[in-house]
C-alpha cells in the first residue's frame, strides 16, 4: 500500500484507511476475511488459467449457436 501512497496527501489517506478497515475485519471477523481472501485467490488463479489459455491458445475463437445475444457457444 506504501507504493501506491507516494501520490500525495489524498493518497495516504485512502492507504491508512483501507488497512485500518483490513485489520478490523481480521480483528473482528477472522472468519469472514479468510474467505473473502480466499476468494480473492480463487478469482485471480481463474484469470491466471484464462490468461495462460489465452497465450497457448491465441487463435481459439468460439462461434455462437442461436438467436443474437443467448450467449450459447459450441
Amino acid at each position: 500500500m506504501r507504493k501506491r501512497a507516494d501520490k500525495g496527501v489524498l493518497s495516504q489517506a485512502k492507504a491508512a484507511a483501507t488497512a485500518k478497515a483490513l485489520s478490523k475485519l481480521v480483528r473482528k471477523h477472522p472468519l469472514i476475511a479468510a474467505e473473502v481472501a480466499l476468494a480473492g485467490t480463487a478469482r485471480g488463479i481463474a484469470v491466471a488459467a484464462e490468461e495462460v489459455k489465452q497465450r497457448i491458445l491465441p487463435h481459439h475463437d468460439v462461434a455462437e449457436i442461436g438467436d443474437d445475444g443467448s450467449g450459447e457457444i459450441r
